[in-house]
């Protein structure tokens, strides 16, 4: 009896466990983020040399700038992917 209570108490946690991982967010809504060094950027365009590549990001109306950084700047951009765009909702430069 206490046997089946064990395993029946570690089967519900294991299926509980499932439905943290569990996630069903569309891709439109995520928000993503990445570090990298700013290649150039203008009102319309941020490009950054990434870890292993160069990323485009488009800046929108909406999109959030920590301050008037300039090439060179070491940022941390908050961005949400939209079709084949990367659209910036955030950028900010990481001092430090």
């Amino acid at each position: 009896m206490v046997r089946s209570l064990r395993l029946s108490c570690l089967l519900l946690l294991v299926l509980q466990w499932g439905c943290f991982w569990k996630n069903d967010t569309p891709i439109e809504e995520k928000i993503f983020n990445v570090y990298g060094t700013v290649q150039s950027i203008s009102l319309s365009e941020l490009v950054i040399q990434g870890k292993k590549e160069e990323i485009t990001f488009r800046i929108i109306p909406s999109s959030i700038k920590g301050s008037d950084f300039e090439t060179g700047a070491y940022v941390h951009v908050y961005y949400k992917v939209k079709g084949d765009v990367k659209e910036v909702t955030m950028v900010v430069e990481k001092i430090g």
